[in-house]
């Protein structure tokens, strides 16, 4: 890769013309991520998938290349972005969503050079031999943290250790825990070697944050909308509880449950 200190974007083949601004820590990052399988821990907003970036178009000469993410928006997200910088034709780049019927996830898999997808849609297609990880040159698996227990991202890097000549893992989180054992965990059903952390406060990161003005501001909500509220939690504390009677979810209060949560059980009931 051509980084010249004089150029402000990273100049490449594979990624469009002033396109990918040059930070030194995230090079320096990707750098370690293409000699080992690597963690990547990054405060939210600090360019974890343009460090991915580097390390893929590094590794797409070797093979194919799995994306994983844990819910739709986010593979869509990062779909779109790779298309965004990329010079690689769109139709190379596919999204893998529970949405995609399994025959044609088929179908677009072997074209593909780089497949974006949920984990759930990629564990169903190896447990049902539709798609095999021998050609994977690189996986990628964003909010990697969640890789514990019967999680598929476990199931999945268990797989893709056993099948490419050169296997290569890049996890990315904002938030591993401060749990040394669970970090560990994390690290051994990856088989990742390295953690590679920065934060903003570190030196080479310190120079691309900008500093951040708050002004809190206490607001009156007319009754109208607080109404409205009452209602809508209502009517989600009843849906909650459908879920909870069907096994899907265990807390009984709408306010309970996050939108990330329930973004991640719509992914599982979609495949299912």
């Amino acid at each position: 890769m051509h980084t010249p200190q004089a150029s402000k974007f990273v100049s490449h083949p594979l990624l469009k013309e002033a396109v990918v601004e040059q930070r030194e820590y995230q090079i320096s990052i990707a750098e370690a991520g293409k000699k080992d399988s690597l963690m990547v821990v990054l405060p939210t907003g600090m360019g974890k998938t343009t460090i991915a970036l580097f390390v893929l178009i590094d590794r797409l000469k070797k093979g194919k290349i799995l994306f994983l993410a844990p819910t739709r928006p986010l593979v869509e997200q990062h779909s779109a972005f790779l298309k965004d910088v990329m010079t690689l034709d769109a139709s190379l780049i596919q999204t893998f969503t529970g949405t995609i019927s399994a025959d044609k996830r088929e179908k677009l898999w072997d074209a593909a050079k780089i497949v974006v997808s949920t984990p759930q849609v990629i564990e169903n297609d190896l447990l049902s031999n539709r798609v095999s990880l021998r050609d994977i040159a690189l996986l990628i698996l964003d909010e990697c943290h969640r890789a514990v227990g019967n999680y598929s991202y476990v199931y999945i890097a268990e797989k893709y250790a056993e099948q490419p000549i050169e296997p290569l893992v890049l996890g990315m989180t904002a938030s591993p825990g401060s749990d040394k054992e669970k970090i560990k965990e994390i690290c051994i059903s990856l088989g990742v070697k390295k953690v590679e952390s920065r934060t903003e406060y570190d030196s080479d990161v310190a120079p691309y944050i900008h500093k951040k003005d708050i002004e809190w501001r206490t607001l009156e909500v007319p009754v109208a909308i607080k109404k409205q509220k009452r209602i809508l939690d209502a009517i989600l504390d009843e849906r909650i509880g459908e879920l909870q009677k069907l096994g899907f979810i265990r807390k009984r209060r709408g306010k309970d449950v996050t939108k990330k949560e329930l973004l991640e059980l719509r992914e599982i009931i979609t495949v299912q």
